[in-house]
């Protein structure tokens, strides 16, 4: 009995230290969000100053906030799978009068949706496209607007098509490990 205290003992330890890593880690990710905003709004200071040409400049932007999108759907579904890892392996070393003592209860099964903090990212994104799209619209004449209406629509055609293949992944995932959703 007592060789199998120590791998327990060492897991928690090891757990101990990975989570506040991911401390860290989450806290240098605010940092990260703010890259393509400042992008995206040096482009637009560019545009309004008249050092870019405004169909050149908006579109860069465009392409730039669906770049972050995606990225954050990557991420997102990254963040969704290590949980269901780690979760599998809390399982392993852990007992089931851990959860409520070390983890909460409700630690015992991962959940599917959205990590909360790529959500919020997720809007901020949204937001600055809706930002980005109305600048367009009072700066670019009739026919730059269709080419851009045109991006647009390619741009959330593809970022909705890589949301739905990375949440129907995640939960894929989610019941090889834990068994169906009831």
């Amino acid at each position: 009995m007592a060789q199998n205290e120590d791998p327990r003992k060492d897991f928690i330890k090891e757990m101990y230290g990975v989570y506040w890593d991911n401390i860290t880690r989450s806290m240098e990710g605010v940092w990260k969000v703010l890259a393509p905003l400042t992008v995206v709004g040096t482009i637009i200071a560019a545009i309004h100053q008249g050092y870019l040409p405004a169909i050149f400049g908006i579109s860069l932007a465009f392409l730039i906030i669906f770049w972050a999108l995606n990225v954050m759907i990557d991420l997102n579904d990254w963040h969704r799978r290590n949980l269901f890892f780690l979760t599998k392996a809390e399982q392993e070393f852990l007992t089931a009068e851990d959860y409520g003592k070390l983890l909460p209860v409700k630690y015992k099964t991962p959940e599917t949706r959205w990590i909360t903090f790529y959500k919020i990212n997720a809007i901020v994104f949204l937001v600055l496209l809706a930002l980005t799209a109305f600048f367009a619209w009072y700066k670019l004449d009739c026919t730059e607007l269709i080419f851009l209406a045109v991006l647009l629509i390619i741009g959330g055609i593809l970022t909705f098509c890589n949301k739905c293949h990375q949440d129907k992944s995640a939960l894929k995932k989610f019941n090889e490990l834990f068994g169906n959703r009831t």
